[in-house]
């Protein structure tokens, strides 16, 4: 794992803390680059004959293959190891970053201003699905505030933890999601010149200033639920000097006016929702594209129908807190398209490497649809 880009927002570990996320990345790099697979080889050579065995053929569906999986050795130490270096992270991270927390809020108010702005609604009702759950195991989530005032914990543990949780795979700067999205639309849509671009769920803006980069003329705007994210999202964006309007806004929800947008995405969003708010979404976006315009996002193209990569994706989305992957991976993408008034023919699909964890998420990819002139 190389080096974070040091920017002035980002939490500075002490070397004890160094130490400990140093070991927590190795770890994850060879939990999934070396530990992973053999789950399947436990599968095939212990557990599908011990099966065969007793019920005369090979399991059939992803609760056959727990029935068995849970009790495997191997995929119980997998497991565990996998669940507690996760938390682990966290922990470490967090501690961190709430030692420094009033040194980061100074440093939010101190950056040189690139020109953005921040607008939070106090008002805002947040959906149980979003505070419910302490996505990917993240103490407090996304949402939750350690400060009276000003608070961005949320959004400077994110930004370290995926760091680390990815081993350095997202680039120095975490934004390799945000510059596959750039990429897909570059090459899907050469000709596109967007004028505004609007990020929903930016979280803490990494995937968000790709867009800056790709399209400087642009104006960039990010919405997100968390108070504490674009906090962060804002004074990470201006101490890089990128100007990003963001607003706390449901996404499914925004007050934008109609067709306000060229470009409309998202990067790992919709497997946060459930799926009849992905519909809004998709409403949403149809009615914030100005003819012409594009809607891509970043997230799952699928699920696994074989039964033993079917378990191991149920088991990610369990033990990562995601209770909503399996129904973005199979809501039915055209048919949601059409009905927010899409035409089928304008509804795309591309599945693609998924970075760092291909080897898990065989089923990341980019969907969308053009608005028709």
């Amino acid at each position: 794992m190389g080096d974070q880009y040091r920017h002035a927002l980002l939490s500075r570990p002490t070397v004890d803390e160094q130490g400990r996320e140093a070991f927590l990345a190795a770890m994850r790099r060879f939990l999934i680059s070396e530990l992973y697979d053999g789950n399947k080889l436990a599968y095939e050579r212990r557990q599908v004959p011990a099966f065969a065995a007793a019920h005369g053929r090979a399991p059939q569906t992803y609760l056959e293959v727990k029935s068995v999986m849970q009790e495997d050795p191997y995929f119980r130490a997998f497991s565990l190891l996998n669940r507690a270096t996760q938390e682990l992270l966290w922990d470490n991270v967090g501690e961190s970053v709430e030692r420094q927390l009033p040194a980061l809020k100074r440093a939010a108010g101190e950056v040189p201003k690139a020109g953005g702005s921040l607008t939070l609604d106090p008002g805002l009702e947040l959906p149980d699905y979003f505070t419910k759950v302490d996505i990917h195991v993240m103490p407090g989530s996304f949402h939750t505030e350690l400060a009276d005032k000003d608070d961005l914990y949320a959004g400077a543990v994110y930004d370290r933890g995926v760091y680390i949780y990815a081993y350095g795979g997202l680039g120095d700067k975490n934004a390799a999601l945000g510059q596959g999205t750039v990429d897909c639309v570059r090459r899907r849509f050469p000709h596109l010149k967007p004028r505004k671009i609007l990020d929903l769920g930016c979280g803490a803006g990494m995937s968000t200033l790709p867009l800056a980069e790709a399209w400087p003329e642009a104006e960039i705007y990010g919405v997100d639920l968390a108070a504490p994210m674009l906090r962060y999202a804002h004074g990470r964006s201006e101490a890089l000097g990128v100007p990003v309007a963001y607003s706390q806004q449901n996404a499914a929800h925004t007050n934008f006016a109609d067709g306000s947008f060229d470009l409309v995405l998202s990067n790992l969003l919709l497997h946060e929702i459930p799926q009849k708010v992905t519909r809004a979404v998709i409403a949403e976006c149809a009615r914030l594209l100005s003819p012409g315009g594009v809607m891509v996002h970043n997230d799952m193209v699928g699920w696994p129908t074989d039964p033993f990569q079917e378990f191991m994706a149920e088991w990610n989305a369990h033990h990562n807190n995601e209770p909503f992957e399996r129904g973005s991976g199979t809501i039915d993408w055209v048919g949601a398209c059409v009905a927010a008034g899409f035409a089928a023919e304008d509804v795309f699909l591309q599945p693609v490497d998924a970075a760092y964890m291909s080897e898990q998420l065989a089923f990341v990819g980019f969907r969308g649809a053009v608005k028709r002139v």
